[in-house]
């Protein structure tokens, strides 16, 4: 059960630090074309990228692969994660999930961001 727990938290690491890279991303650089492939494109750079050992090197390849600059609210966060996964020694098990579970990591980010466009239309009362 502790294992479980576990890999839920380093699932909920990973969306979280691939959504902050995501919303990084200099979009005014990316063309119509290249939009339409943009999820696959980026689970395969998440793969490309996940080959390392260190989460550290995962993260600034990733978002040199994106054209991305985490920053904002996200730039602490993101950094509080990594130092956490690193201090506890957890870089190749969440760099694993990123691996295997890359499509379905996008997955849960796509649907964050579409709760987060959803909340965003409704009125306020």
């Amino acid at each position: 059960m502790e294992c479980e727990k576990l890999q839920e938290k380093l699932r909920s690491d990973a969306v979280m630090i691939i959504t902050s890279i995501w919303r990084g991303i200099d979009w005014d650089s990316v063309s119509s074309r290249r939009r339409m492939k943009i999820y696959e494109e980026y689970e395969n750079k998440i793969k490309s990228a996940s080959m390392t050992g260190k989460i550290s090197v995962f993260l600034n390849k990733l978002c040199e692969k994106m054209d991305s600059n985490i920053s904002g609210a996200d730039a602490p966060k993101v950094l509080k994660v990594i130092r956490n996964i690193e201090a506890q020694g957890l870089d190749l098990e969440l760099l694993d999930i990123l691996r295997s579970e890359s499509a379905y990591i996008v997955l849960l980010m796509r649907e964050a961001n579409n709760e987060l466009k959803e909340n965003s239309k409704q009125p306020m009362l």
